[in-house]
């Protein structure tokens, strides 16, 4: 102990010691602090390193999904252009379909117009069978007829004398000229030399 230095009492000689202690005691705190710090600073770290991680996979899949978006949009847009196309495709053959209903239309008119001109055509078949009926009937009743038997004998030799004619029907050739003036009216038969001629030429008028 120095002469200069006063006496210790027992109070200052215990707070000395306790500062010696602490001081003693603060490099071992001081190195607990740091080993804080750095575990802090190296799970800092970690933990910026693992967001690091998520940032590029969060970018990786960001690309991703870009990609996914661009494909979308394409197929959209072909989507809507045949949507497009399907509605052209469907008024095409909505018009289409309208032809026909009108062709269809027609052809029903066709068919009922042609069933209206076959059963004309049955009942003018039906009337000509009546007439050919008739026409036979007539043709029995006109073979005994004088003007007829003219008209075959005409047709059998081309052409006859007026008095070929009236002993072929028998009859006077007065009544064969009456016969003959009215078939020739009706422009069935033609008599020539008449007037000239007590005896004319007659032939089917051609």
């Amino acid at each position: 102990m120095s002469e200069e230095e006063p006496p210790k009492t027992p109070e200052v000689e215990e707070e000395t010691q306790a500062a010696s202690a602490e001081a003693a005691a603060q490099p071992d705190a001081s190195a607990e602090e740091l080993a804080r710090v750095k575990n802090e600073l190296a799970a800092k770290e970690d933990e910026i390193a693992a967001l690091k991680d998520k940032i590029n996979q969060l970018e990786a899949a960001a690309t991703g999904y870009e990609e996914k978006i661009n494909k979308l949009t394409s197929e959209l847009e072909e989507l809507k252009k045949a949507d497009v196309a399907s509605k052209e495709t469907i008024k095409d053959l909505e018009h289409r379909l309208s032809q026909k209903e009108l062709e269809v239309t027609r052809l029903e008119g066709s068919v009922e117009d042609l069933s209206i001109a076959k059963k004309k055509i049955e009942d003018l078949q039906v009337e000509y069978k009546k007439l050919e009926e008739k026409l036979r009937a007539f043709q029995k009743i006109a073979e005994n007829e004088p003007r007829f038997i003219i008209l075959n004998d005409l047709e059998e030799f081309g052409e006859m004398r007026l008095n070929q004619v009236a002993m072929k029907a028998g009859v006077s050739p007065a009544q064969a000229k009456k016969w003959l003036d009215e078939l020739e009216h009706a422009g069935l038969v033609e008599i020539h030399g008449e007037g000239r001629d007590s005896n004319p030429l007659v032939s089917k008028k051609k």
